[in-house]
């Protein structure tokens, strides 16, 4: 299948949100409006995209990506212990460490995927779950607040549940729209004649609505918050999550206006996005033991640490991908080594 450019210069412009929301999360203060805008829709927008590549995902993949989070688990809990981020006697395999929360989401992403391509997309049986899962979505928050109010020993990150739903419908968006759809979209949007305007236009929308409650929205836009943290009521909820949605669509909008589709930094860091992903935590942990020492620089000298920081990180990582990259398949890797060792017998036989 050709690669799309456009769409792996979106993935490597949304990986390197990843790593820059993360980094300005140590130096937090005075970037509290920028971290909010990020996490508005860096990762919907992700998910929006890993729905639309998820046509014909198989059970392999889901493997592959359970087995990635329990390797990735187990290192991340030396490395948090190792940097004082966690304790080593609260690691558990049901409480998704930093970042790792997006691979069980993806796994029941695409078990769902692969459902409803078994049924038919467009099927009764189909839209009745994804009937189910959108209400559950908007609703799960709510229904948590009261549960681990009675469960206190349970973490509202346990397996990624509450992150898995409220995320979901940009997952079913992208799987949703067929590819002859997708290029129509993109090509209208990236070759919209005002798209300078109306991207500035949107963006001083979504700003501006992000800065008339900055708390109440970074609670909700980080997925894992119950209800609890950014609303005291149902019809408060449902507004918080009808804006939530709204504004992650208009930025998933204005990135597909400004990325072109030609080939330059970000393509390399959209086609090596998952090994982006899954190590530059290692340079967060270990930035984050120094991060008092950021306390009292001044706001654009943050800025410009973190951004030059967060580049090297991904071409860094884009670099040395080659050598690392075998070990996002210990599937394959698994399969390919059972397979050799019975040619081996095939051959000791003959």
């Amino acid at each position: 299948m050709t690669k799309d450019v456009k769409l792996s210069n979106v993935k490597g412009l949304l990986i390197f949100l990843v790593v820059l929301g993360h980094l300005l999360l140590i130096v937090r203060g005075g970037m509290e409006s920028l971290i909010i805008l990020i996490y508005s829709f860096h990762m919907p927008a992700f998910i929006f995209l890993n729905g639309y590549f998820a046509k014909n995902v198989n059970w392999k993949k889901i493997l592959n990506l359970l087995v990635l989070y329990i390797i990735f688990q187990s290192f991340y809990a030396v490395i948090t212990y190792i940097t004082h981020y966690g304790e080593v006697f609260s690691f558990r395999f049901t409480t998704p460490i930093f970042h790792l929360w997006y691979l069980v989401s993806l796994s029941c992403f695409y078990a769902v995927a692969i459902i409803l391509n078994k049924i038919g997309k467009f099927r009764i049986g189909s839209i009745f779950i994804v009937v189910v899962i959108l209400i559950m979505s908007v609703g799960i928050r709510w229904w948590t607040t009261g549960f681990l109010m009675e469960h206190p020993t349970i973490s509202g990150q346990f397996l990624s549940l509450q992150r898995t739903f409220v995320f979901s419908p940009f997952f079913l968006l992208g799987f949703y729209i067929n590819k002859e759809t997708m290029g129509k979209l993109s090509n209208f949007l990236g070759t919209f004649k005002w798209k300078v305007f109306l991207s500035s236009l949107l963006i001083f929308i979504v700003i501006y609505t992000l800065s008339r409650n900055p708390l109440q929205f970074e609670n909700a836009f980080y997925g894992f918050l119950q209800s609890s943290a950014f609303a005291d009521s149902v019809s408060q909820l449902l507004k918080v999550e009808f804006q939530q949605y709204i504004v992650a669509l208009l930025m998933i909008a204005i990135i597909f206006m400004l990325v072109n589709n030609r080939e330059n930094i970000l393509t390399k860091w959209g086609d090596n996005s998952l090994v982006i992903f899954l190590f530059h935590p290692v340079f967060f942990f270990v930035i984050r033991m120094h991060a008092t020492d950021f306390l009292h620089w001044n706001i654009f000298v943050k800025l410009a640490f973190v951004v030059c920081i967060s580049i090297l990180v991904c071409s860094f990582l884009v670099a040395i991908s080659r050598y690392i990259r075998w070990l996002l398949y210990p599937v394959d890797n698994i399969l390919e080594f059972q397979e050799m060792k019975n040619k081996e017998l095939l051959k000791e036989e003959v």
